[in-house]
């Protein structure tokens, strides 16, 4: 069974390495283009021009600024 971690000194007792940001989101995009999921389900009409950039920036672990006009959608929350 696992013991729940408690305090930060567990937690680096534990072998936890932290991760910044856009490693995490290097190693899941990775993860799902290995396993051929589909990385940005939901997002339609765009997958042959703006999801291609997108992987390409996550991967090379660029900052991503994504803008659109006035009620466009920008995001989606899962479960909202």
């Amino acid at each position: 069974m696992h013991k729940k971690i408690r305090t930060l000194g567990e937690l680096k007792k534990s072998g936890f390495v932290s991760k910044s940001i856009k490693e995490e989101l290097r190693d899941n995009l990775i993860k799902k283009i290995k396993s051929k999921e589909d990385a940005f389900q939901g997002i339609l009409g765009y997958e042959d021009t703006v999801v291609p950039d997108v992987e390409r920036a996550i991967l090379s672990q660029h900052n991503i600024l994504f803008l659109g006009l006035r009620g466009q959608a920008k995001h989606v929350w899962p479960g909202k």
